[in-house]
């Protein structure tokens, strides 16, 4: 078993036993189904244990956790405007140093008061070069070859 997250009931019951007292974690591990490390990290969050106190604990460290987006509200301002000037967000994230996978996640989130179908040139195919990878371009064609060369009545040169 790894490390896992207890719920609220969890939490009470775990008080219970604590408050039963003379149990190993293994055997409180083993009555709420989670592993030992869990027993030992959340009885070392909150001292005496207080199933109220660790669950308030664990629900601020759950608000806290993961990655913050750098979207704020000066900030959706500006690529609002730039996008109702009809300026795409490939030139936005250029212009302020943003990146475009960004401005497109915010977009599709709807955390910008934008639609992706009023963005300019939207669903536009870009024409890219064509594709040189297996093609010689250097040489003569086998095409272009001299006949005595299909007649096979020359020799060899040695080199």
């Amino acid at each position: 078993m790894g490390t896992s997250t207890l719920s609220r009931f969890q939490r009470g019951a775990l008080a219970q036993l604590v408050n039963e007292g003379n149990k190993s974690y293994q055997v409180m591990a083993d009555a709420l189904g989670v592993a030992k490390a869990t027993i030992s990290y959340e009885l070392d969050r909150v001292k005496p244990y207080d199933p109220e106190l660790a669950q308030q604990d664990a629900d601020r460290k759950r608000r806290n956790c993961g990655r913050r987006s750098m979207l704020t509200a000066a900030l959706a301002t500006l690529i609002t405007n730039h996008l109702r000037l009809t300026w795409s967000p490939e030139t936005i994230a250029a212009a302020y140093n943003l990146s475009t996978a960004s401005i497109y996640n915010w977009l599709n989130r709807g955390w910008l008061p934008f639609k992706l179908t009023d963005l300019p040139n939207r669903n536009v195919r870009q024409h890219r070069v064509s594709e040189n990878r297996g093609k010689f371009t250097s040489g003569t064609s086998i095409e272009q070859r001299p006949t005595t060369v299909n007649q096979r009545l020359e020799a060899v040169q040695d080199l």
